[in-house]
């Protein structure tokens, strides 16, 4: 995996929870926020969590964008975070770590962490790697699996038998499971 810079800040806007269309699916809420999934596409899944206090003046269908979460299948039978993106005024709470959390344990899936990943990306591992509930292991090309531990000073997880995860040659590949 490649450590990568990428805007601190992001301005989500609005979802709105009732569409014309019907793609969208509320599979539950965590912390007050309500998660919708979107599993149309073949091999691809979107998530918002909005948050359902927060609404458009003109339109009280549609709610604040909290976060925003873009899945794709892997080889390994995991979930691939392709991106995800925090609205700047809900940053520092703990919240994309939860959310994680939260779809690995509702949908019943195994996530795998993005090949690039930003401070905050890594930083959202770090905090995943904490959950009790939450298994975290590596995997290489090879496919043998590792236990991952956390660096503290860093705020990132790390493999304690001296492997590197991050700007190494060797492929790794990070996974998030419930127990």
């Amino acid at each position: 995996m490649d450590r990568i810079h990428m805007k601190k800040s992001e301005k989500l806007g609005y979802f709105d929870s009732r569409p014309t269309y019907e793609d969208w699916e509320k599979i539950g809420s965590f912390r007050r926020l309500h998660v919708y999934v979107d599993r149309s596409m073949d091999g691809f899944m979107e998530i918002e969590v909005v948050d359902p206090t927060v609404t458009h003046g003109r339109s009280p269908q549609r709610l604040k964008r909290v976060l925003y979460i873009n899945l794709s299948r892997t080889k390994f039978k995991a979930w691939h975070v392709d991106i995800t993106k925090l609205d700047k005024s809900y940053a520092g709470r703990g919240i994309a770590a939860q959310a994680y959390r939260y779809i690995i344990k509702k949908l019943g899936i195994t996530l795998q962490a993005g090949e690039c990943q930003s401070k905050g990306g890594r930083k959202l591992w770090y905090d995943l790697a904490q959950i009790m509930d939450i298994q975290l292991f590596a995997k290489s090309k090879a496919s043998r699996r590792y236990e991952v531990g956390i660096d503290c000073e860093n705020r990132e997880v790390w493999l304690p038998n001296g492997k590197e995860v991050y700007d190494t040659e060797k492929e790794m590949y990070v996974f998030a499971a419930a127990f």
